[in-house]
């Protein structure tokens, strides 16, 4: 034998070794996840494994001068890449992300629909769960993924996901019911864009005069691509010839398109020109099978739906289009001059193999009714396997939503947010996690905590939410999926004769209509301390979010790991008190 072969028998030893001692019982070796960083190539479903397997991610999060829209802005990257790469696992394996922070602040990532069952304290809320990671920082978030679906990562910290923070976290299911119904698989993100960076219109957004609304962004994004409208650039470098996001297909095959709103602001419709949208998943739950035509989705909001790939080979549209109606403005708003500017309706393309690369001619499909800012209707919700809401309430909580001066001295000046009279206010120096586990009684935590409690295992949880102002809020509940028994477009109180306690969706973002309600269930089943809140990120800013503390009899038996802990030793100097 010779002795580079000898070398490598002792390396791979060596190698299966280590591996043994790292890997937890029955599980598979560690598997340095491969980046998927081309959302324009079909994904590789990873493949079925006998025992879970661990998938590493190694994520170095910085900034980088990049041109989305054609105009080049500071965009806030995941590996160099906005979006940033596609985590893919299968359902019971366990995902380890590596961030190395060298954004020259703190941050955080929050796994978006993972219900972090038993790891509360990697669900990556800095003010709740952890305190934030410092510039310079690394942390390494751990958890077992137990549900299949369409999920994905941002930022907790501030608004950076909006500056690019976030990426596709997609659960694959060997044993999926839908899976003979597609050939293939896609991921698309769309969002909003701003040429200014979030910092830069906070500073404007939350200053003390501001009486303004939402900021009116620069344009739309589909997967990290989009264009600016370069005649109204106004002296910036402006590339009006940006390569559309193109998705190639092949005719007679079927794909399944995994569909991630991750915008700041903006309900969308997503459609296809001449293709039919059969919708198998929303939020991770699969729903039995119903076609649309065009797909409403709320900020952070995920859906699959599957195309056939069945019309003449050509060239036809994607649009992701902002549903503009849902949009408040005053002539006070940032960029409000620039509203008719923009093109709300940005374009992709999908492209039969085969086609020429011509530009689609082909025509959106008509509104059949008035467009809307809710969400898919209920009724085309139903769960793919029957899934019963609690029956009965152990904990019941109503949450008045409402919008007024933060400085009562004011009333012109600065509105923000309330809920049930109190506005969020994070303590990045001291979360809530680490104050719970000194001692510290969830009842003492101050006023602008929001900290609702329940510790009863019996029965369901069941929140109302009663809208007052004139705006939706897509409501986000994190550590669980929760069942819409009931919600009103009009009027602020709910109506228990309509609950549906039979079927319900289940899902873990839903919209509150417009001055409507919304009243949601679900099992306290997964001790922590869990985020609410409204997930249009100018709201979230502005205080619309509260604590749930589930169970804190028995979260408090479970041991935060040092790493958690220290990050509030290293980070209680790099941080501020802005609104996470």
């Amino acid at each position: 034998m010779n002795i580079i072969k000898k070398i490598l028998i002792l390396y791979v030893s060596l190698c299966t070794i280590s591996l043994v001692i790292a890997v937890p019982a029955k599980r598979d070796i560690r598997k340095r996840a491969e980046i998927n960083t081309n959302f324009f190539q079909p994904l590789t479903p990873q493949p079925a494994t006998v025992q879970p397997t661990v998938r590493e991610y190694d994520f170095r999060v910085y900034k980088a001068q990049l041109s989305p829209d054609g105009v080049p802005r500071t965009v806030y990257t995941v590996n160099g890449q906005f979006p940033g790469p596609i985590i893919q696992a299968n359902v019971g394996d366990q995902i380890i992300i590596n961030i190395t922070n060298q954004l020259g602040e703190p941050t955080s990532i929050h796994s978006h629909g993972i219900v972090q069952k038993g790891t509360n304290w990697y669900d990556g809320v800095p003010g709740i769960t952890q305190c934030p990671i410092p510039n310079g920082g690394n942390f390494i978030y751990n958890y077992t993924v137990d549900v299949p679906g369409t999920y994905w990562y941002h930022s907790h910290y501030i608004a950076q996901y909006v500056d690019g923070v976030h990426g596709p976290l997609i659960v694959q299911d060997p044993a999926d019911p839908h899976l003979s119904l597609y050939d293939y698989e896609y991921v698309v993100t769309f969002q909003e864009w701003y040429h200014n960076t979030t910092e830069q219109l906070l500073l404007i957004k939350m200053g003390a005069n501001y009486t303004g609304l939402s900021p009116i962004p620069a344009s739309v994004v589909i997967s990290g691509y989009g264009q600016y409208n370069c005649s109204a650039a106004q002296g910036l470098s402006c590339n009006s010839s940006v390569t559309p996001p193109t998705y190639v297909v092949q005719s007679g095959k079927r794909y399944r398109f995994r569909i991630i709103n991750t915008s700041a602001d903006n309900h969308f419709h997503f459609s296809i020109d001449n293709h039919t949208l059969l919708l198998i998943e929303a939020d991770g739950i699969n729903v039995k099978p119903v076609m649309v035509q065009k797909l409403p989705i709320s900020i952070a909001q995920r859906y699959s739906v599957i195309v056939n790939a069945s019309q003449p080979v050509g060239n036809y549209f994607i649009r992701a289009s902002a549903t503009t109606n849902c949009l408040l403005l005053n002539n006070a708003t940032i960029d409000y001059d620039r509203r008719n500017i923009i093109n709300w309706n940005a374009t992709g393309i999908l492209h039969y193999e085969g086609a020429n690369n011509s530009i689609p001619t082909s025509k959106e499909w008509p509104d059949t009714g008035a467009v809307t800012c809710d969400d898919v209707p209920d009724a085309n919700l139903v769960p793919f396997v029957a899934n019963t809401p609690p029956q009965n309430v152990s904990q019941d909580f109503t949450l008045n939503l409402t919008f007024g001066p933060a400085d009562p001295n004011n009333p012109g000046g600065l509105g923000i947010f309330f809920v049930n009279n109190h506005s969020f206010n994070p303590n990045f120096t001291s979360p809530s996690i680490m104050q719970l586990s000194s001692g510290v009684s969830a009842q003492s935590l101050p006023a602008d905590q929001n900290v609702y409690t329940y510790d009863n295992a019996t029965g369901g949880v069941q929140l109302t939410l009663i809208n007052s102002n004139g705006g939706t809020h897509p409501f986000h509940l994190h550590g669980h999926s929760f069942y819409i028994v009931g919600r009103g477009p009009n009027g602020t109180s709910p109506d228990p004769a309509s609950y549906n306690l039979v079927n319900p969706p289940y899902r873990d973002t839903a919209t509150v209509s417009s001055r409507g309600w919304m009243t949601i269930r679900y099992y306290a089943d997964n001790p922590g301390i869990w985020l609410l809140h409204c997930h249009i990120e100018w709201h979230v800013e502005m205080g619309m979010v509260i604590q749930l503390v589930e169970r804190y009899s028995d979260f408090s038996k479970l041991t935060i790991p040092s790493s958690v802990n220290n990050l509030c030793q290293s980070s209680s100097s790099s941080t501020s008190s802005t609104t996470s």
